[in-house]
């Protein structure tokens, strides 16, 4: 994403909905991961984080998308996670992500490993779209001019996502490839 480019979201008061106790397990610490559509594809594992500067994709990901790794822009930057453990970029690409109605170009820096996530959306994406998230809630909502979306996230796929985690390990060969408008598990 630019810094040129126009917000996305609107400004006004959002409303969380009461916690359903038929979707929401409770007690419960699981992350907020998503499932939105980022091309052509329906993509999986997607961790909503606050806490991260910068929106991530795996460069696996990348090329199972079939796009092409060499000539990505800014190459070799360092990424320094909340342990102080640094990453280098291979580089960045802009990818358009749908949220709910709003489809965004959004500049994502590609590294190698975010096992177990596919993609991470960062403070970049949230305040473009000016996105709220809810753990507690597994939400993230926005306002648009025809109201509120409200985007849900899923305590299974964060499980899914953890095991298949474990199952394939760090191991980049092992994932399966994805077909186009087909979901793309880790």
């Amino acid at each position: 994403m630019k810094e040129t480019e126009a917000v996305a979201g609107i400004d006004g008061t959002i409303i969380f909905p009461l916690v359903d106790p038929t979707r929401i397990l409770q007690p419960h610490r699981d992350a907020l991961i998503l499932s939105l559509e980022m091309g052509d594809f329906d993509m999986r594992c997607i961790l909503v984080d606050p806490g991260s500067s910068t929106d991530l994709v795996q460069a696996s990901v990348i090329s199972h998308m079939g796009r092409n790794l060499t000539g990505l822009e800014n190459p070799g930057r360092i990424l320094s996670g909340f342990n102080g453990a640094a990453t280098t970029s291979l580089g960045d690409i802009v990818l358009s992500v749908q949220a709910g109605p709003v489809t965004l170009n959004v500049q994502f820096s590609v590294v190698q490993d975010l096992s177990p996530f596919n993609v991470i959306l960062g403070r970049t994406w949230l305040h473009y779209m000016k996105v709220i998230p809810s753990t507690y809630h597994q939400i993230v909502s926005f306002l648009t001019e025809d109201g509120q979306i409200d985007l849900y996230g899923s305590q299974l796929a964060v499980r899914q996502c953890y095991q298949i985690a474990r199952e394939v390990g760090t191991s980049q060969e092992d994932k399966p490839l994805p077909e186009s408008t087909r979901a793309l598990d880790q």
